[in-house]
């Protein structure tokens, strides 16, 4: 059954003579220039574009990890990053999750720190017979945890850094959109602000720029940027006990391989704790983690799935909240794009002349808008089944291409003249740097949608899932 589920991929050490990137890297127009740069270092983070195969093709696992990876540009669909011939982008928005953080609290608390315990308490043990950690495991009898507990969910040095480079990354993507920006948005939360104040510093005018901070009375500015924290009817709890479903289904077996090597036996969350702590490490020390080449590489895939079926139940389509948690969002910006028919348009509390729009968030919302969005679903319902005794290898919704650290979603509006193919006003959908086509509405320059079409787009999903506070509010008799 193990077999089955995983598939027979031998394991692989991921040594420091290993070439830490499975692709080559083509000459590149600026605006696709890694945002990572090259390390000294014997493990350096992963080069964030992902081009074209090699015939050397290395498994790398960082590119595996839903929500706690280092960030990378997404693969998408082929189309360039750069606008399609006769096109200009003329205004663009983008929310982007914050950046690196030390960890997530509840991953701590429940596969992180009770492993580090188990650790500690080996260590602590005097008696005759202890045995120590051996092979692939030999390094955890000197390795100590980079996790500052009393900072958990503060961003990290290398997690600012990492802001300063994604900001460059879209200054060299719009130069002349990143001029007019003077006000970017970012909840109350210590870890959006402080992401957003390194992600400016990338900008000419970073002492021009206000990082406004919402707060849940802001005239529902919240409901944009945070709608799971202003919707009393969402839970994460969804997901928990089909993720844990599967974990059980795996990890036994990875418990079972180590076993020969280890002083204790694994459980299955001190499997996932520590391909957690591979995630977390290496964005934290900007190099990848020694406990990255533990696992195999089917055992990082079924990691990848267990999440990936985790969060379609909590964030994504198999949450009947999930559409109506990303409208709030695509509604706003579909309104601010056509504002700027009637040129200089204000009253929306942007300034006039901003054509570059920030609002800096948490993991959960990008999955939400892509969800309204579509652009991580399926046409077919085989592709988008969820079972917990196997891995749906043919799945579309795939988290590890959208919520790295500084995951984000984004909407290009551009102007297109005859070159292009088509004139007129288009929308195109980004998600971390690429493309992506909204599944309905993908006919114009670009695999983008033609400006009144999505227009429709919005209108149709507003009256579908426009009743935010109807949807989410509890009534008086369920508190």
């Amino acid at each position: 059954m193990y077999a089955i589920l995983l598939g027979l991929l031998p394991a692989v050490q991921l040594t420091s003579s290993f070439p830490f990137s499975p692709f080559t890297q083509p000459e590149r127009h600026p605006a696709q220039s890694p945002l990572n740069p090259d390390s000294d270092d014997h493990n350096p983070l992963p080069k964030p574009h992902l081009t074209r195969l090699d015939e050397d093709f290395t498994f790398d696992p960082l590119f595996h990890l839903p929500g706690i990876s280092p960030y990378f540009d997404a693969p998408g669909f082929g189309l360039s990053h750069n606008s399609p011939l006769g096109c200009k982008v003329t205004a663009a928005t983008y929310l982007i999750r914050h950046t690196a953080i030390y960890a997530n609290d509840d991953e701590y608390e429940e596969y992180i720190k009770p492993f580090l315990s188990r650790l500690a308490e080996h260590r602590n043990d005097k008696s005759k017979d202890k045995t120590g950690w051996t092979g692939p495991l030999e390094f955890l009898n000197r390795w100590s945890s980079p996790i500052d507990e009393d900072h958990l969910e503060d961003i990290t040095p290398s997690g600012a850094v990492d802001a300063v480079e994604v900001g460059t990354h879209l200054l060299a993507r719009y130069p002349d959109l990143v001029t007019t920006v003077r006000k970017i948005l970012a909840d109350k939360k210590a870890r959006t602000y402080d992401t957003a104040k390194a992600f400016v510093r990338a900008f000419p005018q970073a002492n021009d720029i206000e990082v406004v901070r919402v707060h849940r009375s802001d005239n529902h500015s919240l409901d944009i940027i945070d709608p799971h924290k202003t919707c009393e009817r969402f839970s994460k709890s969804p997901g928990a006990k089909e993720m844990l479903d599967f974990v059980s289904v795996y990890a036994e077996h990875v418990s079972e391989r180590l076993k020969q090597y280890a002083p204790f036996k694994l459980r299955d969350n001190d499997v996932i704790g520590l391909q957690q702590l591979c995630g977390y490490e290496s964005g934290i020390n900007r190099r990848r983690s020694d406990i990255c080449g533990v696992f195999t590489d089917a055992e990082w895939m079924a990691y990848e799935y267990a999440y990936d079926l985790k969060y379609a139940h909590m964030v994504g389509p198999l949450n009947p909240l999930s559409p109506y948690l990303g409208f709030p969002w695509l509604r706003a910006q579909e309104k601010l794009f056509e504002r700027f028919e009637h040129e200089d348009g204000d009253g929306d509390g942007w300034p006039s002349k901003q054509r570059l729009f920030l609002a800096f968030t948490h993991r959960e919302v990008p999955p939400f808008v892509a969800t309204a969005l579509g652009i991580f679903n399926s046409s077919s319902a085989a592709r988008e089944e969820f079972p917990t005794d196997h891995i749906n290898w043919t799945r579309a919704w795939k988290m590890s291409d959208l919520i790295p650290f500084l995951g984000h979603v984004g909407l290009e509006r551009m102007r297109c003249d005859a070159r292009s193919g088509m004139e007129g006003d288009f929308v195109r959908v980004i998600s971390n740097s690429a493309p992506r086509p909204i599944p309905r509405c993908q006919h114009g320059p670009g695999g983008s949608c033609p400006g009144r079409e999505f227009q429709e787009f919005i209108r149709e999903g507003e009256e579908r899932y426009g009743d935010f506070h109807g949807v989410c509010d509890e009534k008086e008799e369920e508190r």
